[in-house]
């Protein structure tokens, strides 16, 4: 072979490595360039975490705070029927007779916890009286001296009767307001007393609690007589 063959022939190989050296050196760095460098995939990582924790945190919160305010409504509703007492029993007739009797009678608890102060009487039972169907509401006006947002005394009240006829109010009368002395209160005494013939209410006194320095309680029955 001649001389200037082999040359060539080794250049060729010569060319060929390095040619491949080459190539493989920016394959090499073509596979690291795909994938971030090790902080970087720390720093994802990391905050792939926090966020999922975030998450599991925020539905934790919502969850303790629908339970919260179950609870609390479980307690107010518990509250509620504690201490608003309502005992109504219905001896309504369709029709008046010339006798008069009871009608409708229900006790009733004040203080100072939150409570109605409206009540329907035979709404969904009207009486039947001249071919005109009769149903009532009372309002109790209470007189309450505050102390604090948990103390308070019952020092007056009075009530409000409003007259329904064919489901329209035809009548409003208002009994006068009476002072609470608890020491002259008793069982059993009128504190309201409203007649709107041939109707007649009735309010009377039937348990007090008291301390020196007033009514903390009133319990009365209403009655309704016609």
């Amino acid at each position: 072979m001649k001389k200037s063959n082999l040359y060539l022939l080794l250049s060729s190989f010569v060319a060929l490595g390095i040619f491949g050296l080459n190539s493989a050196a920016h394959a090499s760095n073509d596979i690291q360039l795909i994938s971030p460098p090790m902080e970087q995939q720390s720093f994802q990582i990391a905050a792939a975490s926090t966020a999922n924790y975030n998450t599991s945190n925020e539905a934790i919160q919502a969850q303790i705070k629908a339970k919260k305010e179950n609870i609390l409504n479980k307690i107010q509703s518990l509250r509620n029927s504690s201490n608003i007492s309502q005992t109504p029993k219905t001896t309504a007739v369709t029709t008046l007779d010339s006798n008069p009797r009871q009608l409708y009678a229900l006790t009733r608890m004040l203080d100072y916890s939150p409570h109605p102060t409206i009540e329907k009487i035979l709404q969904d039972k009207p009486v039947l009286y001249n071919g005109r169907n009769y149903y009532f509401t009372v309002t109790y006006n209470e007189g309450w001296k505050e102390i604090s947002e948990q103390e308070a005394y019952l020092n007056s009240i009075c009530f409000t009767f409003d007259v329904f006829e064919n489901g329209n109010k035809v009548r409003n009368l208002t009994t006068p307001k009476v002072s609470l002395n608890p020491k002259k209160l008793k069982k059993g005494q009128a504190i309201g007393i409203a007649e709107v013939s041939p109707f007649k209410f009735i309010v009377k006194v039937d348990e007090i609690t008291s301390t020196s320095k007033g009514i903390t309680v009133l319990v009365f029955k209403l009655e309704l007589i016609g």
